[in-house]
């Protein structure tokens, strides 16, 4: 608004107050009239609502006299009397002017008249026309709230003022019909409504939702509702020990166990199931280790002769050893080089309940599974006959054998097929896999079993290597295939429809280990004699997604979880690898080959077998050297470090040289004492 006027706006004030103190509404009505007919003018006077209304009154009521306003103000026209019934504070007026007084730059798309135009919320305005307002939107409809004259301002407040309006959370629903609805939600979801109000949080506390998120993230399958309270508390306490472990794990910070056994010999065969270990040695004694109790126990063979080898030049000997161990929480068996397999039950005392004998030497592969908690199978396999043993209640144990087509290199049981009457056994030959339906029962008279169902057959492609995944149906078969070239693959299998999913490649040498992970089941890992480990995704592609690359011998052993990756070799280094960032975290070193490495959320298992089972000894020696005997090493991520029986005077702060104190860090530093 120029300055020229507002003088002319406030010349025409004065003249309009000597009319209306003279009594004569004519020549008013007239003076307001004349200035109007300018549109300038116009646009003055109706700049304010409040400045219109006012003249209106005062012409109507022109007996009464106005009091003169402030100079100062240009926009200020009201009288006192309206002053009376509008109790509006002054300042608040000139403030309503120039927010009204707003420009007619803009033009909304949606208007559909030429005369519409935008403009700022009008806050301030008169109660008479609060009043007046509020009495008209009570008549006026839903289609009457969306005329031109709405601003966006207003359409979003009373938008807002609709959503507030809505009774959300006054809407009662029973308790049982509230904790269906609670029981679809994730744990993230139920801490977020427990923060809704004191009625949600009741709910989202109940404690057999989160007995549920419990059992769904695999802290036990066992209990049940009762068993414990404040399941909440429970998780969350899972869940940061979970965190605590991971950063152990990229931290190293494990406490050490080593499992020894002097009079066992040397370390032949090691194997672990949750919380048990078991060991082979030379001296033919299994040692069993449970973790979790502390509990140890030896077993004792059932025929540890020494058989006479007639095709020494002189009258010799063959020692026996054991070949391989395999543990369940129910029994434990163990191989023999002289050609039988011995079993135990783990709360049966420490002789054997069951010996399965063969004709011949050197059994190639051993497996076992528990079918239920009183019965369970054992399968080993020498050359081309596979013999099966059901270990079952105090009745005598039998044992069922079939002869196949060729040599038998490795027998595994399946853990995905396996069912109330029947179970899978996997069978592998030179160039070919096959599975067997096994029916076994503690109350049959024999084992029974069905035709073999071949899974992989390729003419010139030795296996290597074979792996499955538990409780699924994936099976991979790493091989070579040597003609019409040399090539190293990895076929991965569907059970269920004994179809070929995919076959990966990138390996330069023979495939020595496979990992299919639970956790991720779309990925796998490899272990290669081309000293190199890689990673695969059936989601991505026939090549490896990374390679690690760091190992200087054969990789034996290779484990991956959805963050990390434990791989062993035959120089004895056991290597941690990070995922993400593919890079090795620490590594550990041995003398003897990694003969066998697994690990868990808490514990890491690592059994270095050396290859020299008898080492010359001297003549009065009855006890093998410890460099010989090889070490079976486990690290607890989760065991408390805390320092016990040490005195306060070793417990300090203070970092001395090595000379002094030996890094023990004493209260009192000799060497800076004068």
């Amino acid at each position: 608004m120029s300055y020229d006027k507002v003088e002319e706006l406030e010349r025409f004030r004065e003249e309009w107050k000597k009319e209306l103190s003279k009594n004569d509404k004519v020549k008013a009505q007239h003076k307001v009239s004349q200035l109007s007919r300018d549109e300038d003018n116009l646009s003055l006077i109706k700049a304010s609502k409040d400045f219109e209304c006012n003249i209106n009154l005062a012409i109507d009521e022109n007996s009464q006299e106005f009091e003169p306003e402030n100079h100062n103000t240009h926009f200020s026209t009201t009288s006192s009397k309206v002053d009376e019934q509008n109790d509006d504070y002054y300042p608040f007026k000139i403030l309503t002017h120039f927010l009204n007084d707003a420009p007619t730059k803009r033009r909304p798309k949606f208007a559909q008249t030429k005369n519409f135009t935008y403009t700022k919320r009008k806050y301030f305005i008169s109660e008479l026309e609060k009043s007046k307002k509020f009495k008209d939107s009570k008549n006026e409809t839903q289609s009457t709230k969306t005329k031109q004259d709405d601003h966006f301002l207003d359409i979003f407040i009373a938008d807002l003022d609709e959503i507030n309006e809505i009774p959300f959370f006054d809407t009662s629903l029973p308790r049982e019909v509230a904790l269906k609805i609670f029981q679809h939600f994730d744990m993230k979801t139920l801490c977020r409504c427990s923060q809704v109000s004191r009625s949600w949080r009741s709910l989202a506390d109940d404690e057999l939702l989160w007995f549920r998120i419990y059992q769904e993230s695999g802290f036990g399958q066992d209990l049940y509702v009762g068993s414990e309270e404040n399941w909440k508390s429970i998780v969350q306490r899972h869940i940061q020990n979970q965190r605590l472990q991971i950063a152990n794990w990229k931290a190293r910070i494990g406490k050490p166990y080593h499992l020894t056994f002097p009079r066992g010999g040397i370390l032949c065969a090691t194997h672990s199931h949750n919380t048990s270990i078991v060991a082979g040695y030379t001296s033919c004694h299994v040692r069993l280790w449970n973790t979790e109790t502390g509990d140890v126990c030896t077993f004792n063979a059932s025929n540890t002769a020494l058989v006479l080898d007639e095709q020494a030049e002189e009258l010799g000997r063959i020692h026996n050893e054991i070949k391989c161990v395999r543990t369940t929480p129910l029994i434990t068996a163990a191989s023999f080089k002289h050609g039988f397999v011995d079993v135990w039950k783990n709360e049966g005392g420490t002789e054997c309940v069951q010996t399965i004998r063969f004709n011949n030497q050197e059994i190639a592969s051993l497996s076992t599974l528990d079918i239920n908690q009183h019965c369970s199978l054992v399968a080993a396999a020498q050359g081309s006959r596979v013999k099966v043993a059901v270990i079952g209640g105090e009745e005598t144990e039998k044992v069922f054998d079939f002869e196949m087509n060729s040599q038998v290199t490795q027998v595994d049981w399946l853990t995905s097929g396996h069912s109330h009457d029947s179970s899978l056994l996997l069978l592998t030959y030179n160039n070919s896999v096959f599975l067997k339906k096994i029916h076994a029962s503690e109350r049959d008279s024999m084992v029974q079993s069905q035709d073999d169902i071949e899974l992989h057959n390729i003419i010139w492609a030795p296996i290597t290597t074979v792996g499955f995944r538990d409780n699924d149906h994936d099976v991979a078969v790493g091989f070579n295939l040597y003609a019409p070239s040399t090539q190293v693959k990895l076929n991965v299998y569907d059970i269920s429809s004994n179809q070929l999913k995919i076959s990966f490649t990138g390996h330069t040498w023979l495939i020595s280990c496979v990992h299919l992970p639970t956790l991720v089941p779309h990925q796998l890992v490899t272990g290669s004699a081309d000293r190199k480990i890689r990673q695969y995704d059936d989601r991505a592609g026939l090549t490896a997604c990374y390679t690690l690359i760091g190992h200087a011998a054969k990789v034996n052993t290779v484990q991956m979880d959805d963050w990390k990756i434990v791989s062993g070799d035959d120089g004895g280094f056991v290597y941690v690898w990070d995922q993400r960032m593919c890079r090795k975290l620490w590594d550990i070193y041995n003398r003897h080959p990694v003969g066998y490495c697994h690990f868990d959320d808490r514990m890491l298992i690592i059994s270095n077998i050396p290859y020299q089972k008898f080492p010359h000894q001297g003549e009065f020696e009855t006890v093998s050297s410890l460099r010989y005997r090889g070490t079976v090493q486990v690290y607890d991520f989760m065991a408390n470090q805390q320092t016990q029986g040490v005195p306060d005077i070793c417990l300090s702060s203070y970092n001395e040289p090595e000379a002094s104190d030996y890094n023990i860090g004493l209260t009192v530093p000799y060497d800076s004492v004068d």
